[in-house]
């Protein structure tokens, strides 16, 4: 994921603690976490921590340049080890802005304990991916718990009411809000949100057929997700895809060939897309059915709305500029993109497609700089729908528009010394009269020696 234009090494950062931590959790996050995020996430999480404050002060913000130097790495590798914690439920992120500039607030999270994590799919399948067979049998093994099993003993530990005595089982009002002031936030879910909904099964089964090693769509599953996501494909057509870009040799998939087999298929069926209507019968007798949010657009937004719901994002990009030009075509630049876009998660695929139409209204192309100035600017104000995207061009639009000028400044006129305006002259006074002499007997030596070749120029 390429990092942020807004994301500066000369931005402060403040570390808050969300959970408690203990010597068991850096255990865990050493031995299970560490194979999934690297050394490099492994060092920041750890250093994090050590500078983690439960109730962090003005006082404790830093420059990034302070971490990066701490680690000794650059820009790009500190917020690709950022995001890999994020991933996984070790870290959230919030920004904002003050008087100082802008500032990140990293927020750690404790790992989720060795039991829980092997009884996760996702974390289980993740670690097995990387390390294999053997050293993931070794780790779980390093966690496993042996309980007294035995049937013949007999279990003889005292209970609570056997050794202490309780005047009143009501809560009192201290206990309860001591209850909330400690509960710790709960650790964020770590899921393959991405293209929910998605018949994984039936693709797992479907592409099992066709030669796909196990664990391969698990392992690429989020770019899986955004590839099906991004296109429109249904398993079973995604599934031949995939049989296409897989090593039949080792069972393995290349992403880089599904790309550039799905697009190529695309393109050969995108020829004969014809614009959709910007409004229908269905659309417009539906308009009074439009949820609580929607109420305030008119029927060419509601209508937008419904075809950016309803077409995938590749597809919206060849229709919008069909609509605007039937001459036009995705230029390969502009596919990468959107495509980068979408692989970011910052929003879902109908917003990404109000995106394409807003910048295509005004311009014939979509380019990288333009898509991540916009997006920027939409998710600095909260734009998290289509609906809100379309009112935060509204705003954008309303807004006054401030004289880009600037007060021509006068150029700078260094002191100019007197003597650059005037001509070279020699200081005849400070000549040696020798070397005078010297040059003077030279100069009538050569006229003489040039009217001597003159006249037998003359003569011949």
């Amino acid at each position: 994921m390429a990092r942020p234009s807004n994301y500066m090494a000369q931005d402060d950062f403040i570390v808050v603690q969300a959970t408690y931590f203990s010597d068991q959790d850096q255990d865990v996050v050493v031995h299970l976490y560490q194979p999934l995020i690297g050394p490099v996430a492994l060092a920041l999480y750890l250093s994090l921590w050590n500078d983690s404050h439960r109730q962090p002060a003005a006082a404790d913000r830093r420059k990034q340049t302070a971490l990066m130097d701490l680690l000794g790495v650059d820009l790009d590798t500190l917020y690709s080890a950022r995001i890999r914690l994020e991933a996984l439920g070790l870290m959230k992120t919030y920004t904002s802005t003050d008087a100082g500039g802008r500032y990140w607030a990293y927020e750690l999270y404790r790992p989720v304990a060795a039991d829980r994590f092997f009884q996760d799919d996702t974390l289980s399948l993740l670690l097995f991916d990387r390390v294999g067979d053997g050293r993931f049998a070794q780790l779980a093994n390093r966690y496993a718990i042996h309980t007294v099993r035995a049937q013949s003993w007999q279990d003889v530990s005292a209970s609570l009411l056997d050794v202490f005595e309780l005047t009143s089982v009501v809560p009192t009002a201290g206990t309860k809000s001591a209850k909330q002031t400690v509960a710790p936030k709960p650790l964020p879910e770590v899921t393959l949100s991405d293209g929910a909904g998605y018949d994984w099964d039936l693709l797992e089964q479907l592409t099992a057929k066709g030669g796909l090693r196990s664990g391969q769509l698990g392992q690429h599953r989020a770019a899986l997700a955004q590839m099906a996501t991004f296109y429109g494909l249904t398993p079973p057509v995604f599934a031949r895809f995939i049989q296409q870009a897989t090593n039949r040799a080792t069972g393995e998939l290349s992403l880089r060939a599904l790309r550039q087999i799905v697009e190529q298929t695309y393109q050969k069926q995108a020829p004969h897309l014809k614009p959709k209507g910007t409004a229908s019968a269905s659309s417009a007798s539906s308009a009074d059915a439009q949820p609580q949010g929607r109420q305030s657009l008119s029927a060419s937004e509601q209508a937008l709305i419904q075809r950016a719901q309803a077409t995938p994002p590749r597809e919206f990009l060849e229709e919008a500029k069909h609509r605007k030009n039937a001459q036009l075509f995705v230029a390969p630049n502009e596919l990468q993109a959107v495509r980068k876009l979408a692989a970011r998660n910052v929003f879902d695929n109908a917003t990404i497609n109000i995106l394409i139409d807003y910048i295509l209204q005004n311009y014939d192309s979509v380019n990288q700089a333009l898509l991540d100035a916009i997006a920027n600017r939409w998710l600095a104000v909260g734009v998290d729908s289509p609906a809100r995207a379309l009112q935060a061009i509204k705003d954008y639009q309303q807004k006054p528009r401030q004289s880009r000028r600037r007060q021509a400044q006068p150029a700078r006129q260094e002191a100019k010394p007197d003597w650059l305006d005037k001509p070279y002259e020699a200081n005849s006074a400070d000549e040696d009269p020798a070397l005078a002499a010297e040059i003077a007997k030279k100069r009538a030596k050569l006229r003489a020696l040039r009217e001597e070749k003159t006249d037998e120029t003359h003569e011949g």
